[in-house]
């Protein structure tokens, strides 16, 4: 019944998502008409329209979503994004202004056809109210450690994701762009990276709904390197339609979910309706993009000197002259070609200018939301358009969601979300770890002398370099604009978040709450690579899958107060969870023509499919109790049952505890009248981590041929082991203790939140080598422990406010430590390689280092002559000019054991600030990201050999002319390419995130349908202070590669997807 719910569902959804946007918004503003309630009105002759606009009395700031409602009567609306509403009220009658966190207000209307009330916070409750597992707290009585955003700030921003706009929001939370292409990967890290193979990201929690973590990587099951770009898995999700953001970061908020919530939890609350008038917003934006950095290359003239030196040098080398004629040379390796010495005079090809482009962007959002007493509903749509600044990438949604609230009788709620989506991503592979396809590695290391087409309008890939000896040499080279516009490599993505729940009031203060929950992926990658791109054979790749996760949730909750001071709340639950994976992959080349790019016109070379499934079943508790508002003490435990681990270790139990102290309602504070706000927190809990494989506990089997005989046998079928199993491989463990404090000062006109942490994850997945006898070579075993600690500090001031202006500003800054402390009997390091760097060892794991570092020499300069050379450590084959590497366990030989650690990838701090102000209608939000004390390794600065940056013209040339002592010489030696610091750099960086100019319409539009409206002007990536040399120092590790993504391989550079500065107009229009 499920399969063909899911099937028919996706059917239509796919027969009417080619639907053109205007009759889309058509057919939404319709629907949205017939759905609209009709609110009572008590007497229609003599209705008097009201408007205005409702404000924090604080701070002047324009409050969203707040109910205005005719007392008495049924009529009501909410007041929009700029804080406006529009209601018909009886002129005898009156309006009551409800809002969480605020003092009702009750406004008589008299005569009066404006009404513009402030509403003061409410001194009993929080600000504001912030979801937590499985219900909502008031924030003072949050024990543990919690963020929340304000989405209302996010929704205007020119980002495909919401997550994108994250960034630099959040104290403790990293919000890293792994790939900038439209629909690109997000990295979100909360309090640093917690596990070394299994999954590092947090839970995505939607109205409830528990987003499967496996659908993130279920484009790279068994695809080929570069195929695919990392999925984002929240890309589907309209940042619209999203009302709250509630980040859980300690172990006492996160234990509710057990085994998911070792990484922390991200919340995400979508919008509902309220009962009383339809109000229906529509959102119009437009705007271009363009590369936000140039990488500067060399000139033809700076190029050619440079080939010219290098081809004297290695000739020197092999015993010549460096003014010895190209007659006597031989090879013509060693010979100086007529293109060189005229090479300021020949074309110069900016292939840059080539690949990346200037590219529009829209947006379009639609919603409705309205209804009565007994039933409220939300629904929008949204279509967005992105085209990549690459050529022929880009990105494409169509989205649409409906959320409905019921009530059955005073005892008997019903609820109902569906949030359909439809994607298609053009993709442009930019890195990987060979040139092939990549068109941003391509672009980095390509001669400007090499023409991008041939005369006739062709792409070139060929390049003759003629002599004075009457010889000549063709070079072949990889296109990077044949890669760009010739390889297809497209992914569609249908996605499907539903859930249907019933609320129960059993008794007055038991309710009792049963929701089935369900998200559907399935994915469609296409490839195909034409004839005409280089020397290589046409080839082509299909790939689908289909994820569908589905969850059962049953819950119990006590809510009771006694004698006024003593407040109870208990919750009790049980959950069953299960997910299905399936997928297919087929491989194949040699096409006829390039005409016909579908698989069977070709030669299938192969092919795969996967199907895997796992389950979860689990119990929960939490108990909160607080006493007169002052004293809190929160208890949670999990039970989890999953089938991922051994059959000893199913089971895992994640208790937790936190106490919280609120001192500023202690007597001895009363006349304490800066301090408005004073709790302190306290925390300890233990967590798990259950994203690993599903059947990485289990020996699987596999088909193998055999030889039946000996010598030249026929060959037979049958099956092998494949993996050793492991009965007893559990679960990650992580104890972490959360020390805090909030602070209020002037009435909460400035607040600071401090947390400390200390989180240990032990119990670590490795793979650690087994005896020969098993057959094997390493095995999956629980050793190992790392440790994350850190302090977060969250600042929020109120710094003006006046009748006509308002100036708020929200600043975080977050410290964290990555220590590695245990790695099982011996601890002995784990050295690996990158496959980007051609297998070479580039990051060692090791104890008391963190996490994933980089590994290899340390760089001491240039040698300057062969005497230096001669007297001190070097490798084989080292020449003046090449690089010199430190000696440091002064043993005179430059070997494996002068490696050492020469960076990381973790940063060791983050911040980020955002300064909003006000002026009469006018608003302005700066908001800045910033991400200190990182390294990243820049394989691009290995193609000495080809083009390179023109930073590196200062190099050296001879003993007489050193150069800078950085840059080493132009000579063709593989050591000068070689993991050492010279290839690190400086990734620090401060980033203009984002910049959003708006200005409200409300005198303009008196008289008119339209009850509010607003526009903008926002850029985003303005610009980046950086000393990397890089496009982008936002980068995780080589893009496009999911092999290699792995935490014990981070940041490495190959050619990324540059970074877009994006400029965007935009509507606001409520009516």
């Amino acid at each position: 019944m499920r399969k063909e719910m899911f099937t028919e569902g996706y059917t239509c959804f796919l027969n009417g998502y080619g639907i053109p946007v205007r009759i889309l918004l058509n057919v939404l503003f319709l629907l949205s008409i017939c759905l609209t309630g009709q609110a009572q009105t008590a007497n229609r002759a003599n209705l008097v329209t009201v408007s205005g606009q409702v404000t924090d009395k604080t701070i002047g700031e324009p409050l969203v979503g707040v109910s205005i409602r005719v007392k008495g009567g049924t009529n009501g609306v909410v007041s929009d994004a700029s804080g406006f509403y529009k209601i018909q009220v009886p002129g005898n009658g009156s309006l009551l202004f409800t809002y969480v966190g605020y003092g009702d207000v009750e406004e008589p209307v008299g005569n009066r056809t404006q009404i513009s009330p402030q509403l003061d916070r409410d001194d009993k409750t929080l600000n504001e109210v912030v979801i937590v597992g499985y219900g909502t707290q008031s924030k003072r009585d949050v024990t543990g450690s919690v963020t929340s955003v304000n989405a209302r700030q996010l929704q205007d921003r020119a980002v495909v994701s919401f997550s994108e706009a994250l960034a630099g929001q959040m104290a403790g939370v990293q919000v890293q762009q792994t790939s900038a292409a439209p629909g690109g990967g997000i990295s979100i890290k909360i309090r640093g990276t917690g596990s070394i193979t299994a999954g590092n990201q947090p839970l995505y929690v939607v109205d409830g709904v528990p987003l499967d973590n496996s659908v993130s990587n279920a484009s790279a099951q068994g695809g080929d390197i570069g195929d695919q770009s990392p999925v984002n898995p929240l890309a589907s999700i309209n940042p619209g339609d999203i009302q709250s953001i509630d980040v859980l970061k300690d172990a006492s908020a996160t234990s509710i979910y057990g085994s998911r919530g070792s990484n922390g939890v991200v919340l995400i609350t979508t919008k509902q309706g309220a009962a009383g008038k339809s109000q229906i917003s529509l959102n119009v934006s437009y705007g271009f993009q363009e590369i936000a950095k140039k990488v500067k290359i060399m000139s033809n003239q700076e190029y050619a000197q440079r080939q010219i030196d290098m081809r004297n040098t290695d000739w020197v080398r092999a015993g010549g002259k460096a003014t010895d004629p190209n007659s006597v040379r031989s090879g013509p390796a060693f010979k100086i070609p007529e293109e060189f010495k005229k090479a300021a005079s020949l074309p110069f090809t900016d292939w840059q200018d080539q690949l990346y482009r200037q590219a529009p962007m829209q947006n379009y959002q639609l919603s409705a939301s309205g209804g009565t007493e007994n039933a409220r509903y939300y629904l929008s749509g949204n279509y967005q358009s992105q085209e990549g600044i690459v050529i022929n990438s880009g990105f494409k949604k169509y989205a649409f969601r409906l959320n409905v609230d019921g009530k059955v009788s005073d005892r008997v709620r019903v609820g109902f979300r569906i949030a359909p989506s439809y994607t298609n991503n053009r993709i442009a592979t930019t890195g990987g770890i060979s040139d092939y396809g990549a068109v941003a590695t391509t672009v980095m290391s390509t001669p400007g002398l090499y023409p991008a087409r041939n005369a006739d309008g062709t792409y070139s890939t060929t390049y003759t370099l003629h002599y004075d000896d009457g010889t000549s040499q063709t070079i072949i080279y990889n296109n990077a604009l044949a890669f760009g516009e010739g390889i297809k490599n497209t992914m569609n993505q249908f996605s499907t978040v539903g859930s249907l729940f019933t609320t129960v009031d059993i008794l007055k203060n038991l309710q009792f709450k049963t929701s089935f929950n369900a998200d559907v992926n399935t994915f469609n990658n296409n490839k195909f690579s034409p004839s005409f791109i280089s020397v290589n054979p046409s080839y082509g790749r299909s790939y689908s899958a289909t994820n569908v996760s589905w969850i059962n949730e049953n819950t119990l909750t006590y809510d009771n107060t006694f004698a006024e001071r003593h407040n109870v709340n208990v919750l009790a639950g049980v959950t069953e969870q299960k997910s299905t994976f399936n997928s297919t992959a087929v491989n194949a080349n040699a096409f006829p023509n390039d005409l016909v790019p579908t698989l069977n016109a070709g030669i299938v070379t192969g092919g795969s499919s996967l199907r895997s499934q796992w389950t979860l079943l689990s119990l929960l508790s939490r108990a909160t109790y607080n006493f007169d508002q002052k004293y809190f003490l929160t208890a949670t435990f999990r039970r989890d049952g999953s089938s991922r681990f051994g059959s000893q270790n199913k089971w895992g139990n994640f208790p937790s505890a936190s106490v919280g102290w609120r001192i500023s309602q202690e007597k001895f504070m009363a006349n304490v009248n800066t301090v408005s706000e004073l709790k302190l927190r306290a925390s300890y809990g233990l967590i798990g981590n259950n994203q690993i494989p599903d059947y990485a506990a289990v020996g699987l089997i596999y088909g193998s041929n055999y030889i039946l005989g000996s010598g030249d046998g026929a060959i037979g079928s049958g099956l092998a082991q494949g993996s050793l199993g492991n009965a007893n491989l559990g679960w990650e463990k992580a104890k972490e203790v959360d020390l805090g404090f909030d602070l209020g000062l002037f009435g909460n006109r400035i607040f600071l939140t401090a947390d400390y942490y200390n989180k240990l994850t032990s119990d670590l997945l490795l793979n650690v080598p087994v005896p020969l006898s098993t057959g094997y070579e390493t095995a999956l075993r629980n050793l190992g422990s790392l440790r994350n600690k850190g302090v977060e500090l969250a600042l929020e001031t109120k710094n003006v406010k006046t009748s006509k202006f308002t100036w708020t500003t929200n600043a975080n800054i977050s410290f964290n430590t990555n220590r590695v402390e245990s790695l099982g009997v011996g601890g002995t390091p784990i050295i690996v390689a990158n496959r980007a760097q051609e297998n070479s060892l580039t990051h060692i794991t090791q104890i008391g280092s963190p996490l994933g570092s980089y590994y290899g020499y340390i760089f001491d300069g240039v040698y300057k002559t062969q005497d230096e050379v001669t007297g001190s450590a070097h490798l084989p084959n080292t020449y003046a000019g090449d690089a010199k590497f430190r000696d440091l366990n002064g043993d005179g030989l430059i070997n494996d054991l002068d490696k050492t650690i020469i960076g990381n990838n973790l940063p060791k701090f983050t911040y980020g600030i955002t300064n909003s102000f006000t002026y009469g209608n006018f608003d302005l939000g700066v908001s800045l990201q910033g991400v200190q004390d990182v390294e990243v390794i820049n394989l691009i600065k290995r193609s000495n050999y080809r083009n390179n940056g023109a930073d590196f013209t200062n190099y050296w040339r001879s003993p007489d002319q050193p150069g800078d002592g950085k840059t080493f010489g132009p000579g063709s030696s593989a050591n000068n390419r070689t993991i050492s610091s010279w290839l690190v750099e400086d990734a620090s960086f401060l980033r203009i995130k984002n910049i959003t100019l708006g200005y409200r319409l409300g005198k303009i539009l008196n008289g008119t349908v339209f009850r509010s409206a607003r526009a903008y002007v926002n850029i985003q990536n303005l610009h980046t202070f950086t000393k990397y040399t890089g496009y982008n120092p936002e980068v995780n590790t080589t893009e496009g590669d999911p092999w290699i993504s792995s935490a014990l391989t981070p940041g490495i550079d190959y050619g990324t997807y540059p970074m877009a500065r994006t400029v965007v107009f935009g509507l606001n229009l409520g009516f």
